[in-house]
């Protein structure tokens, strides 16, 4: 196997700052990379949706070319400085945040851009940044930090390689989350027509069913329909909290916070799946859960009293919900369960077949939701460890 070669960043990289702009330019024009794009990806996505009113000028100098890293700059937190995502074509007319920096090739011979992706979001160079990183009132990359950086590269054919398998994981994984979202994206319309519309059980509204007017939510539900507390139809609860330093990156089971999965457990506390919204800091966020997870108290667990609820049902008519009413404090949001359990939603009073049918309906969904997620995981952590592998050049395909 062939040996490693060290190189130092700026030998292979030319750095740039972006372009400032002001608030009257932002909306219009041409295309604009912002930090948060960077952020959210290893690689730029194919369609720019940020626009910038950008000069012809502007668009020479911060322009955007196949094989470009574009870094953050600057943040609050070192963690989200110099996280990169490397363009794959020529972007035409685009232009970059004056948050960011971009990196372009000198050497296009000795770097391959799918491989640098998924090396620059290692965490053997995160380390490498974070230990190089200036923190005064903000993080802030600049230059002279950028001289520091070494790079330890295989042979092109070996990044090419390794390059084009993880960026696959990375397609896959991608392919994946767009199909949960049209799911999620399916069980809303149905929702929406059942008990937006009420056009459920052969179209019941459009028919000719009896409609009655409610003042409390001025709106005409069926007859048979009413509005009911969140408390009255499932139990409300905060689970167990644990420390940042319970959490292990190589823990069995998925760990969930406010924000989603949050790390990994070597136990769990819910063997289900759940339905859970954040209660603390940004209040009232729901997440729908994986089986055999550990949820955490900064999170309330949403679980149905009547057996035709269904977490899929509850998802989209919490979400509809007057969900700030609940959320208290000034300094940090908070929900707490008294607040919670007064939201109300509006289901069937007597006859319960239309959630009944939703649920059943709507169950498929969330199998597949929870099947694909299941795989997202998977392919996250064969990718995760399979880079290290790559940098220190320990494997061979």
């Amino acid at each position: 196997m062939k040996k490693i070669k060290k190189y130092k960043f700026d030998e292979l990289y030319k750095m740039e700052s972006g372009i400032s702009t002001k608030a009257e330019q932002s909306g219009k024009g041409y295309p604009f990379v912002s930090f948060k794009c960077v952020y959210d990806d290893y690689f730029l996505p194919d369609e720019l949706k940020d626009l910038m009113d950008t000069s012809d000028a502007e668009k020479e100098k911060y322009s955007i070319k196949k094989g470009d890293i574009l870094l953050t700059r600057t943040s609050e937190t070192i963690d989200e400085l110099g996280i990169s995502s490397v363009a794959l074509k020529d972007y035409k007319n685009a232009t970059y945040s004056g948050f960011l920096k971009r990196l372009r090739p000198k050497k296009n011979e000795s770097v391959y851009h799918k491989y640098i992706a998924f090396y620059l979001r290692s965490n053997f160079f995160r380390k490498m940044m974070t230990n190089n990183s200036v923190l005064t009132l903000r993080a802030s990359l600049n230059e002279k930090i950028f001289s520091y950086l070494e790079l330890f590269l295989p042979d092109y054919d070996d990044q090419v390689k390794y390059g084009d398998l993880l960026f696959a994981i990375q397609s896959k994984i991608k392919i994946n989350k767009k199909i949960i979202n049209e799911i999620y994206n399916l069980n809303k319309t149905i929702y929406d027509y059942w008990f937006l519309q009420f056009d459920f059980d052969k179209n019941y509204k459009s028919s000719g069913g009896k409609m009655v007017f409610n003042e409390d939510f001025d709106r005409e539900i069926p007859e048979d329909f009413t509005y009911v507390e969140l408390g009255e139809i499932c139990d409300l609860y905060q689970p167990e909290i644990i420390s940042q330093e319970q959490l292990k990156q190589d823990g069995k089971y998925l760990v969930y916070g406010s924000n989603g999965i949050i790390g990994r457990y070597d136990r769990y506390n819910h063997k289900e799946t759940e339905l859970i919204i954040s209660c603390r800091g940004d209040c009232g966020n729901l997440h729908i859960t994986q089986p055999c997870s550990w949820i955490t108290g900064n999170s309330m667990v949403i679980k149905p009293k009547i057996n035709e609820l269904s977490i899929t049902f509850l998802h989209r008519a919490i979400s509809l919900s007057n969900i700030s009413s609940a959320i208290t404090g000034s300094v940090q949001g908070q929900i707490t369960r008294k607040n919670l359990s007064k939201i109300k939603i509006c289901i069937p009073e007597k006859d319960l077949s239309p959630i009944k049918k939703f649920k059943s309906l709507t169950n498929i969904n969330l199998k597949k939701i929870i099947e694909t997620n299941s795989e997202n995981i998977y392919l996250t952590k064969l990718r995760d460890w399979l880079v290290p592998l790559m940098i220190s050049n320990q494997i061979k395909l």
